[in-house]
């Protein structure tokens, strides 16, 4: 992992020097052209500066995420969540010891209180399940914290302007598009609805077309969405409100490698 980021770090100094000769030599330069960002993402030029490699250092804003190498420092690593607009830009990863062992674990395995963004055991981690839900944690006052910044989808305008959202997985590139941002009673998504059978992803989509909580925000062109679609929810709180959290759900919209299917059980 190391070795691939310092790699990396010295190619593009190595280019920018190149490319600072050549306009003391010949007095000309492409301020827009030095380095792109990847497709689907901002689009704006960025520079990086050398950084110490590691899971805390990598960022899908500017770089192609290699789940691989992320697992050879961490296998349970599985897939690198990006949202566009905000600080999300965390690994995701599912412990086999117990479904919230990274509500108190960071992405290496440490005891840490911010934790990091995780799944249960429940959820497929090739993304084909109908719902896939990720946890993050938020501060008391939810100004901090790695899904801090969910929060921000509860604003109208934000919600409107931001639409989506970017997993890596091993091999592939998905991109969801947001559709709804709400507050529910904090109760476990994964034992509420039996997301393995079609009655349970259906009964989840009639709840939350059936919401009308204050502040929900739902996106037009998104209400014939069916068990046979596939979803994430991500899910924080605020610890000054522990028994509500705050959801912001995703349907899929691209799949780079074509590798997302499942079989819906009747």
């Amino acid at each position: 992992m190391k070795k691939w980021r310092w790699n990396k770090n010295f190619k593009k100094a190595l280019l920018i020097a190149l490319l600072a000769a050549g306009m003391l030599l010949y007095g000309c330069g492409d301020k827009n052209g030095i380095l792109e960002n990847e497709p689907g993402h901002a689009g704006e030029a960025v520079i990086e500066e050398p950084q110490s490699s590691g899971l805390k250092y990598e960022s899908a804003s500017d770089t192609t995420v290699d789940i691989k190498a992320l697992q050879e420092e961490n296998p349970d690593v599985f897939a690198w969540l990006y949202i566009p607009g905000t600080d999300i830009d965390f690994p995701v990863l599912q412990s086999e010891e117990a479904d919230d062992y990274y509500e108190n674990h960071d992405a290496f395995g440490k005891i840490s209180e911010e934790g990091a963004l995780y799944t249960e055991l429940a959820n497929l981690k090739n993304m084909c399940d109908f719902n896939t839900v990720i946890h993050g944690k938020c501060s008391e006052n939810g100004e901090s914290g790695l899904f801090a910044e969910l929060y921000r989808f509860a604003d109208p305008d934000f919600f409107e302007e931001h639409e989506n959202v970017y997993l890596y997985i091993d091999g592939n590139l998905l991109t969801y598009e947001v559709f709804a941002a709400y507050e529910r009673d904090n109760t476990s998504l994964i034992r509420t609805y039996d997301f393995t059978y079609m009655a349970g992803c259906q009964e989840f989509l009639n709840d939350l077309y059936g919401t009308r909580e204050m502040g929900m925000n739902l996106r037009e062109g998104w209400n014939d969405l069916t068990p046979y679609h596939f979803l994430i929810t991500l899910t924080t709180r605020r610890g000054e409100s522990p028994d509500k959290q705050f959801v912001v759900v995703a349907a899929l919209v691209k799949d780079a490698a074509g590798t997302i299917d499942r079989i819906v059980i009747e």
